[in-house]
């Protein structure tokens, strides 16, 4: 039975069941082994003749005609800081690992951009398109369904459900219940294996049944919340959650396909460590794996039976990887034509000054791009009551947050620490993103403005010393003044975040606000509460980094998230908004964004009125984002690293060197 499901009750519902993940690791391939019966037959027809006169037997020998000289094979040399353990789809995670499977199977998806495109796919499915439906089924007792809280468990009495009109309900177990159900399609583009057997969709199931089974140490999140993923036809599949599972990336429920026709003898616990799957996996990418000497190098040559050949794809006929650490050999070897690209993570753990310095050295140029990394400030707006009751509520009023970012130079931190690359950040979200309204606040560095706004809020220097006070009035009479002191805190290893701390205390100075500068161990740092002075909420001011996605982390500021003890109507210890910042307007807002559904014209007006509050009301200090870096010889052609997508080599099958 399929009903027509109104906007309110759908975001309500979404509001309190969205959750996912993402399944966009691209996968392992295998190399053909080439079937040399059929030359022998060739060669054996091919050479005999017939018998003479004399009983013998005849064999002709014609003159070879002169073979043509074989073109040189176009190579493009990647180096790397580690090899991959395995190549396997769900064994290796490592970025190297992901980065080779990008040769070895096609990407059915990229994430360019702050946004997703199909690749090895014919479309990515959408609701307006309808090849994506929500329909209105029954369940009951006994029938897998997500229950209120997110989880899936059998309906049995007594579990709390959202129904089909969005309502609380608490199963009784006399009737059948109404919910919503997510039916999504996909269809394959005519993708080929490397042994020329065609890319079906039970490839797809096939892989989805690994991917599930116990023995497979994948993310079980998606699988959980599949009610059935079947294979429709040649080339499609379909996907069906569990009723009440409305998921927000619905679109990408689809599993990289993996040969059935070569590994369905293998068990799931057998695939790990079977070389067919994590040394030389049949592909259906741009390349194969020919080579593979552990400590050295990879070897991948096109594949023959890449679907996309007939256009010129890939551009190149091999790609040798090399594992190489250091970065000094490194960037030799691309100054001496010995290799092409540096990966990013050559470069991770080396300081920013000593790369820009040796880059600049050899006479390199470097590529830098952001990454969803971004470093901030956060305010203690509503600190733990026992922190509270020690200091005045400096941060209570948002105009003296505003002051304190106008009086942040975020561009010399910028300039300083990621040498001018990357953008001073404005929200949780960079400028670039496409849900970034163009109508939010922004607070430029302007130390007068900061000055003249605190002021006006009250915060002078009575005594001439340098430093302003919050004044505590009675009857038109100072009753108390308390220095505008505060302390900065961060994690005792990050030399960039202390850094960035001493450059907020000059700012700050120059505003008439001291800061006194501490540091913690990481792992006192970054603990649950309630003793951590970060997520225990027990700090004035605190320099941290929050790893986000392509869909804004408004949910990081939400009321209900705020640490605390549940007991109390806090979030709970493990929660993550240790600001404290309580905002009517910005919770309805993110709420709404969070159920909204891509796509839907609700998803970008809630997304977007979300973060032009938070650029007003700043409960934190944005900085800038972290940022990748990659290195390449001038003769590299399309190479396209993304803010988005996690490996710059997520297009393999179109670099090129240019000759």
């Amino acid at each position: 039975m399929k009903r027509k499901i109104s906007l309110k009750t759908l975001l309500l519902i979404l509001l309190i069941t969205a959750a996912g993940c993402q399944n966009d690791e691209p996968m392992p391939t295998v190399v053909p082994t080439a079937d040399v019966s059929e030359a022998d037959d060739a060669f054996n027809s091919e050479t005999s003749g017939a018998e003479n006169d004399d009983g013998e037997t005849a064999v002709s020998t014609p003159t070879p005609a002169p073979s043509p000289t074989p073109e040189p094979v176009k190579q493009l040399v990647v180096n790397m800081a580690a090899e991959p353990t395995s190549l396997y789809l769900y064994g290796d995670s490592s970025l190297q690992a992901a980065a080779i499977r990008h040769g070895i199977y096609e990407n059915l998806f990229t994430s360019l951009g702050y946004d997703y495109q199909a690749q090895g796919l014919e479309k990515l499915p959408s609701l307006a398109d309808g090849d994506a439906v929500i329909n209105t089924v029954t369940v009951a007792e006994g029938d897998v369904v997500l229950n209120a809280s997110g989880d899936p468990m059998r309906l049995a009495p007594g579990l709390q459900i959202i129904t089909a009109d969005g309502s609380f309900l608490t199963y009784d177990g006399e009737e059948g219940v109404e919910m919503l159900q997510m039916v999504v399609d996909f269809t394959f583009k005519p993708l080929v294996w490397s042994d020329g057997v065609a890319v079906t969709g039970t490839d797809s199931l096939f892989s989805f049944n690994i991917a599930a089974d116990a023995n497979t140490p994948s993310d079980k999140t998606k699988t959980e919340r599949t009610a059935s993923y079947e294979a429709m036809g040649d080339l499609s599949v379909r996907w069906t959650g569990v009723p009440g599972f409305l998921d927000e990336t619905y679109f990408l429920n689809v599993w990289q396909p993996l040969p059935n026709h070569q590994l369905s003898r293998f068990t799931a616990a057998d695939l790990l460590t079977a070389d067919e799957t994590a040394v030389s996996p049949l592909s259906h990418g741009p390349f194969v794996v020919s080579e593979w000497e552990t400590g050295s190098h990879m070897l991948l040559t096109a594949n023959l039976n890449y679907y996309r050949a007939d256009a010129g794809l890939p551009h190149v006929g091999e790609v040798l990887i090399q594992f190489e650490d250091d970065l000094d050999r490194n960037l030799a070897q691309v100054a001496a034509g010995d290799a092409d690209i540096l990966t990013q993570d050559i470069f991770q753990a080396q300081p920013m000054q000593t790369t820009a310095d040796l880059v600049a050295d050899k006479g390199l140029s470097a590529t830098f791009q952001p990454i969803s990394v971004f470093e901030h400030i956060d305010f203690g707006i509503n600190s733990a009551e026992e922190y509270e009751e020690t200091r005045p509520d400096w941060f209570e009023a948002s105009g003296v947050r505003q002051a304190m970012t106008l009086c942040t130079d975020r561009q010399r931190m910028v300039d300083e620490l990621m040498f001018g690359q990357v953008d001073v950040l404005h929200a949780y979200v960079p400028d670039s993103h496409p849900l970034y309204p163009d109508d939010a606040f922004t607070q430029p560095f302007d130390p007068e403005a900061a000055n003249a706004l605190l002021e006006e809020l009250g915060f002078v220097d009575t005594d001439d010393n340098g430093i302003r006070e919050f004044l505590e009035i009675e009857e038109g009479q100072i009753k108390s003044t308390t220095p505008f002191s505060i302390t900065l805190g961060t994690d005792i290893e990050s030399l960039q975040r202390q850094r960035i701390n001493e450059m907020f205390a000059e700012d700050m100075a120059a505003c008439g606000i001291h800061v006194e500068l501490y540091e913690i161990p990481v792992i006192d740092w970054y603990a649950d509460g309630p003793f951590s002075p970060l997520f225990g909420r027990r700090f004035d001011l605190a320099t941290f980094a929050w790893l986000t996605n392509i869909r804004p982390p408004c949910n990081l500021y939400l009321s209900s998230n705020i640490t605390g003890p549940e007991e109390h109507g806090f979030g709970g210890w493990g929660n993550v908004n240790a600001t404290g910042w309580s905002n009517e307007s910005f919770d309805e807002s993110c709420e709404m964004a969070l159920a909204a559904l891509p796509g839907t014209p609700e998803y970008a007006e809630y997304h977007q009125e979300a973060i032009r509050l938070f650029t007003e009301q700043l409960p934190v200090i944005p900085l800038f984002a972290q940022m990748k870096t990659a290195v390449t010889h001038p003769a590299v052609l399309n190479f396209k690293p993304d803010s988005t997508q996690p490996s710059a080599l997520w297009n393999l099958f179109e670099l090129d060197v240019e000759e």
